[in-house]
């Protein structure tokens, strides 16, 4: 069983090495390593030559950014795996990582594997990471099923048959989003997501919490519009559905939820958690925080249009 692994890199110079590295320490040498350089302006190319000679490495190149899903649906098109995993160029796996993922496929058919997300030690006691340990495929009980949004595309695997089936990443998602909406063309393709806790995955990279507020209430308001337009029973996994709904009962939930993610409530306990975010936080807190934040932006996108 062949598999390829696809890495979209746009200015990766200062992790690349890390995600390469760690490759070559695989319990398996049955890869191959695609990484598109997405129009990088920084060294992130002449890192990947520098790791020619220990894998089976090819480095492609777009003349123009075009973004994570155009990036990956390059690469994919020119691997020659039965198998795909997708990586990101900010994360050093494990050495278990792909055959862990192989492992999966070899017992399941149209089987989708999403990874464990972990972070370095010097990240790893932040507020946001212990939080996202705890999320997505996490919550699972093991062996069972995921949901399609649990779909993260940073430690994914699939079949490249099914990929094609599925009809590859929708480049209009230039804003995150790309990975939901493909995972939620998996399930309705009747594909098996589940976890893969072995296959960890360590992220070098961690947005300030402020950060990563404002860029989900921009997914609130550019993304979710699109994913409802395709999947619109997604709404009410989102929590949102209330906006999208002319029923008076979903009226008055709308009223409500407007209210506990006024400016008022939201930007105090914004501040606040993002003061502490060197520590521990409650998840509930965080939970608000962000779904405040993506619905705030969805809620905008509604009133303008």
């Amino acid at each position: 069983m062949k598999a390829s692994i696809v890495i979209p890199a746009y200015n990766a110079a200062q992790t690349i090495s890390l995600t390469l590295d760690a490759l070559a320490r695989q319990e398996t040498s049955e890869f191959e390593v695609i990484v598109v350089d997405d129009a990088s302006t920084d060294g992130t190319s002449h890192e990947v030559k520098a790791h020619a000679g220990g894998l089976d490495l090819r480095l492609l190149r777009h003349p123009e950014n075009q973004g994570r899903a155009a990036a990956r649906n390059f690469g994919i098109d020119r691997a020659r795996g039965d198998i795909m995993l997708l990586l990101d160029a900010d994360i050093e796996v494990n050495p278990g990582y792909l055959p862990a993922h192989l492992a999966l496929h070899q017992t399941r058919d149209r089987a989708v594997g999403v990874g464990a997300l972990r972070y370095p030690s010097h990240l790893a006691n932040k507020a946001l990471p212990r939080y996202y340990i705890t999320r997505g495929g996490a919550k699972i009980p093991p062996g069972q099923e995921l949901p399609g949004r649990y779909f993260a595309s940073g430690l994914a695997s699939f079949p490249r048959s099914l990929f094609e089936e599925a009809g590859r990443f929708n480049p209009q998602f230039d804003f995150y989003g790309e990975d939901q909406e493909l995972g939620l063309r998996f399930k309705k393709l009747g594909s098996h997501l589940f976890y893969v806790p072995e296959a960890i995955g360590y992220h070098h990279h961690l947005r300030p919490l402020g950060e990563m507020l404002d860029l989900l209430e921009r997914y609130g308001s550019e993304s979710i519009p699109r994913l409802l337009e395709l999947h619109p029973e997604f709404a009410a996994e989102l929590y949102v559905d209330d906006l999208v709904s002319s029923s008076p009962v979903r009226r008055m939930t709308a009223i409500g939820r407007r209210l506990i993610t006024a400016e008022v409530w939201f930007r105090p306990l914004a501040r606040l958690a993002e003061a502490l975010s060197n520590h521990r936080l409650p998840a509930p807190l965080l939970t608000y925080l962000i779904w405040a934040a993506y619905r705030r932006g969805f809620e905008k996108a509604m009133r303008s249009s």
